[in-house]
């Protein structure tokens, strides 16, 4: 019997929705340079839609794991990440991510035990997901339109895992389906703009 592949998950735009929030706040009346700095923004931020329905379904399917970044000048940040996740997912055995929530700011030192990471920027050591010889991959979240929770993103990772227990190579997997329904994982990793304050 083939195990459950691994499915990693970065938190910030994936599952949650960063981005949109902090882009908007006025920083003038704040005490730091940057809206990531600010103390207890990542406690409260949106789920991405769909995601927590995403996050169910593949459950059934995957082993999933949470890798994530979180500011280095924002002590708060790190503990808000998991009160969001124990908020959306639980924080006991019955949670997907019980005890596999990884916070680094080089998410290539994870790839080597293969998987999938999705995650929506190639920083941070994403794009090094982009590995053979370890069986692993990135997925930048929404570089494909059809490819974010709210479309078909599920119904993908899903037919991946199904095809996966036949080859039993998960990153030829992922190609092979995403070949036949015309998706692009990933774009080029020299092009990709930041937000202003990044």
């Amino acid at each position: 019997m083939v195990m459950k592949p691994k499915l990693f998950l970065d938190m910030d735009n994936v599952l949650v929705n960063t981005l949109s929030i902090l882009n908007v706040i006025d920083m003038r009346s704040e005490k730091v340079k940057k809206p990531d700095q600010i103390p207890g923004v990542f406690r409260d931020l949106p789920p991405m839609i769909g995601a927590i329905e995403a996050v169910k379904s593949l459950s059934e399917n995957y082993e999933l794991h949470i890798l994530s970044t979180a500011p280095w000048q924002n002590a708060s940040a790190w503990q808000d990440k998991l009160l969001w996740l124990a908020q959306y997912f639980g924080d006991d055995k019955q949670s997907p991510f019980y005890k596999r929530v990884t916070l680094t700011h080089d998410k290539s030192l994870a790839h080597g035990v293969g998987g999938i990471l999705i995650d929506d920027r190639p920083y941070h050591g994403a794009s090094q997901w982009n590995d053979e010889m370890t069986d692993s991959l990135w997925i930048q979240y929404g570089y494909d339109a059809h490819l974010v929770w709210s479309a078909q993103l599920v119904n993908y990772l899903n037919a991946v895992a199904k095809a996966y227990k036949v080859s039993g190579t998960l990153r030829l997997s992922a190609e092979a389906v995403a070949k036949q329904a015309g998706y692009q994982l990933f774009g080029q990793n020299d092009n990709f703009e930041k937000a202003h304050w990044e």
